[in-house]
């Protein structure tokens, strides 16, 4: 005679269910997929800026070919991302089903796309900052007789240097000629800081590759017959996650002494009138930012005392995106929002975007 199934034995059904599926093992394999589950998703949310931020290789290059034919997506590090992105969402479908073992095998299966994805990029990293590094050492424009490469900064303006010299000799005005031009005062101003952010840039940097060198190794003494077990690869992940992260801070070093070397450079997003400082060969001008156009004084999203690297004009147009992933954002979100004021009232957006610098100056006159 079968029994009949009614809501009353229902429980008693899922409780014998339970108690089969609920073994020492089974149970084992739970934590296991919970530890990758969490340890995944944190993965994932760290790469993002990094994987959408440099998503090719030479860069800027191919993301300029890939965004004109609208083929961003194909990518190779954002299609290898979303790839991971799949396969997690497998495994943590399977494991709120219960099915953990297969939700296990998943997550190990994601660990091991994104031990390859930040292989690549922290090797990226660490060339892009050495580089970085390198710009800021030398000069901003060749062609300027006023700029000077950080080794001519150390020379001029050492303890011992007529010029140095000059800043503290008593003069009396205006019998007595300055000797100096009193904008080369920040040379002598920050010479120390330079200095010094030129060495922990490097310092950081030697960090970096040796953070990387030791996630290679981590499985390099395994015998031919054993394999790289999934907490090696945690450990390696970690490596490669701490020399990006080094590298980065080594970016923040070469940005702060782009920030100190020009000064002068962020005039236009104070000046009412929001022009560029005029120079001895050139006019002044209204700055271009990622082809917008506009009085940056009223831009609402410039804030001069924690100004966003997106604005700074101090940074080389190509480093600004660094200065952003090092503060571990997205440069084309932050573009979006602050410079194109994308999510901004379109009709305020569009009277700021249409500012005239030359009507507006002929109508305070």
């Amino acid at each position: 005679m079968k029994r009949k199934i009614t809501l009353l034995t229902l429980p008693a059904i899922l409780a014998g269910i339970l108690a089969i599926t609920n073994t020492s093992d089974a149970f084992s394999v739970a934590e296991k997929a919970q530890k990758r589950r969490i340890e995944m998703i944190q993965y994932l949310r760290f790469m993002k800026p990094m994987v959408y931020n440099f998503p090719c290789e030479p860069f800027p290059d191919c993301y300029v070919a890939a965004k004109k034919n609208d083929k961003i997506g194909e990518l190779d590090l954002i299609a290898r991302f979303s790839e991971v992105k799949r396969v997690y969402q497998e495994g943590m479908v399977y494991y709120y089903e219960g099915q953990y073992l297969k939700a296990y095998n998943r997550f190990l299966d994601s660990q091991v796309r994104i031990e390859a994805i930040l292989e690549r990029l922290s090797q990226w990293y660490i060339n892009r900052t050495e580089v970085m590094m390198r710009d800021a050492l030398e000069k901003k424009n060749q062609d300027d007789p006023e700029d000077m490469s950080l080794i001519d900064v150390s020379i001029e303006y050492g303890p011992n240097s007529r010029k140095r010299r000059d800043f503290s000799d008593d003069r009396e005005a205006p019998h007595t000629a300055r000797r100096y031009d009193s904008r080369e005062t920040h040379w002598a101003r920050n010479k120390w800081v330079l200095e010094n952010n030129l060495a922990k840039g490097y310092e950081r940097l030697g960090l970096a590759r040796k953070a990387r060198a030791l996630g290679l190794e981590v499985d390099r003494k395994l015998r031919k017959h054993e394999k790289t077990t999934p907490d090696q690869r945690e450990k390696r992940i970690e490596y490669y996650l701490a020399s990006i992260q080094l590298a980065r801070q080594a970016k923040q070093n070469a940005a702060y002494i782009f920030q100190l070397k020009y000064p002068y450079d962020n005039y236009a997003l104070m000046n009412t009138y929001g022009l560029s400082e005029a120079g001895r060969k050139d006019d002044p001008q209204v700055p271009k930012l990622e082809d917008i156009t506009m009085n940056w004084s009223k831009n609402p999203y410039v804030f001069p005392v924690r100004l966003h690297p997106v604005f700074d004009l101090r940074l080389p147009a190509k480093y600004r995106r660094d200065a952003t992933d090092s503060r571990q954002e997205l440069y084309e979100e932050e573009v979006d929002i602050l410079v194109r004021m994308k999510y901004y009232n379109e009709e305020r957006r569009n009277k700021i975007e249409g500012l005239d610098y030359k009507r507006d100056q002929a109508a305070s006159q």
